[in-house]
């Protein structure tokens, strides 16, 4: 007897519109992205995408960033991670950071393999992420598609948060602030969630 073979699995349709959340230097490619295929998109929440040159002095922090890189060169990530933690402070008051046994469960195994990665980002993804300048004459027409947002806890540092409320002041679209930090979509993923699909409605 011949055995019927199960019916394929329905793919996604190549030209429907998709919906991207970037999250930091990640809000960097979803913002390049919107500006040059805007007909792949229909939204792009951009979470604290740090691109200093749309601050209105960005040399301090393109400093900041360049000394991070040489200092992970020259003493390994952990004192990489101190000068960056010290240089976004900025004065501002600091909890410090969620240790993985802190965290949620299902989040610690993720945080041990970030960590891993941080030689790639501080060594070759900070500096020229950060550097980059966003096509504002592309995203103009398509500014209805974009939402530039940050965490509230990122007020105070200005080359997370400034740059977001920037833009979105360039090209007229609402700013929109998440629950936590830079790093709230790891630290409190439900509450992120929660207020993502909010946004997205």
């Amino acid at each position: 007897m011949e055995r019927r073979r199960p019916p394929p699995a329905r793919s996604a349709d190549p030209d429907d519109e998709a919906v991207v959340l970037g999250c930091s230097s990640g809000a960097v490619v979803a913002v390049d992205l919107l500006a040059r295929h805007p007909g792949r998109l229909r939204r792009v929440v951009a979470h604290e995408p740090p691109l200093l040159e749309l601050l209105s002095d960005p040399a301090p922090h393109r400093a900041l960033f360049a000394e991070v890189r040489e200092t992970l060169r020259s003493a390994g990530a952990d004192a990489a991670m101190t000068l960056l933690g010290e240089g976004l402070a900025d004065g501002a008051v600091r909890q410090a950071p969620a240790q993985p046994t802190q965290l949620p469960p299902d989040i610690q195994e993720m945080a041990v393999r970030m960590h891993a990665n941080l030689p790639v980002f501080l060594g070759h993804m900070l500096v020229p992420f950060s550097s980059s300048v966003p096509d504002l004459a592309a995203l103009q027409p398509v500014a209805d598609k974009l939402v530039p947002s940050a965490g509230r806890d990122s007020r105070r540092q200005l080359p997370l948060y400034g740059p977001a409320a920037r833009l979105a002041e360039l090209l007229g679209c609402a700013f929109v602030e998440f629950p936590g930090g830079h790093l709230g979509a790891v630290e409190s993923p439900k509450q992120f969630a929660a207020h993502l699909l909010t946004v997205l409605e």
